[in-house]
Parts: structure tokens; C-alpha cells; sequence
């Protein structure tokens, strides 16, 4: 019991040592220089999202994406982001399963744009950045007839700077 009094009377000392001896008042610069640490701190945060980007024929789709890393290679990622539209909500899925990788896309009206059944796609991953490129995207897809209609040639770049052990659904 005495130690922790006295450990409690150190922090006590410690901390009213770094206490301020000002009058109170808050000078307008010192604001100033505090919102800019602030700033700078949000700005490298953002910097190290996982990201994505997947181009469509002309359109661009931008994500914040959450990379799953389940054991043995495989990965699962998922975001969320905006299209060409600014107003346009868009959600990601991206699967690397041995030798079943699979990408899909689902616009805000329901849509979901996802590769043909004729398509073969190739995942490339480096370090901890995946991409594909030359899928032809379709909407619209019926697995029994196989039929859909194209939406275009497509690439996806993914960059996971962060992995998530827990399974993502």
C-alpha cells in the first residue's frame, strides 16, 4: 500500500511539474500552429489507407479498401468509394483464392459489374500491391445462359499499406 502511495505522489509531482504557470490566456498563434500539427497528422494517416482504384472503360472508381489477410495467401479485400460522378457510391470485392481470383463491383442503383464467364483473370500481386488488368467487365450476368451485356475493358490496382486478420464477413 505505501508503494503505490508513493508512486501515485511521483506521478502527481511529475505531472504538476509539466502543468502550465501561464495566466490562462490562449494566444491566437499558438491556435494556429496547433491546427497545423493536427493537419499534418490527418494528412499521413490518409496517406496510409489501403486503397484502390478500378478504371472501366472511361470511368474511374476510387476506394478506401480493408485488406483481410486469411492464412496460406489468400485475401479478401473490400471498400467502399465514388465513381466519375462525385456523387456516386460504389462498393468493392476483390477475392485472391488459389487459382480463383474474382473481382466485383456494385454501383448505388444495385448494378453489378463483375468479370464475364469468358474472361480469365490474372492477379498479379508484388509486395503489397495487386493488380489486374485486360478484364471485360458485364452487367447484367445470367450464370445459366451465360449471357450479360459488356460494359468494357477494365484494370484494378489495390495497395493494402494495412491487413486485417479478422474474417471480413
Amino acid at each position: 500500500m505505501a508503494r503505490v502511495l508513493v508512486g501515485a505522489v511521483g506521478l502527481l509531482a511529475i505531472l504538476s511539474g509539466c502543468a502550465s504557470t501561464g495566466d490562462g490566456v490562449i494566444e491566437p498563434d499558438a491556435l494556429a500552429d496547433q491546427d497545423a500539427i493536427d493537419e499534418s497528422v490527418i494528412d499521413a494517416s490518409a496517406s496510409q489507407r489501403s486503397e484502390g482504384t478500378v478504371e472501366i472503360g472511361e470511368a474511374i472508381y476510387r476506394f478506401a479498401v480493408t485488406c483481410h489477410d486469411l492464412g496460406a495467401g489468400e485475401l479478401v479485400v473490400i471498400g467502399a468509394g465514388s465513381g466519375s460522378e462525385a456523387d456516386s457510391y460504389v462498393e468493392l470485392y476483390l477475392r485472391d483464392f488459389l487459382y480463383s481470383p474474382y473481382i466485383g463491383l456494385r454501383l448505388a442503383d444495385g448494378i453489378r459489374l463483375e468479370p464475364s464467364l469468358d474472361s480469365s483473370l490474372v492477379l498479379y500481386r508484388q509486395d503489397d500491391v495487386i493488380r489486374m488488368s485486360a478484364i471485360r467487365f458485364v452487367r447484367d450476368l445470367n450464370l445459366e445462359t451465360r449471357e450479360a451485356t459488356e460494359v468494357g475493358l477494365g484494370e484494378v490496382e489495390i495497395v493494402c499499406r494495412d491487413y486485417s486478420t479478422d474474417l471480413p464477413f
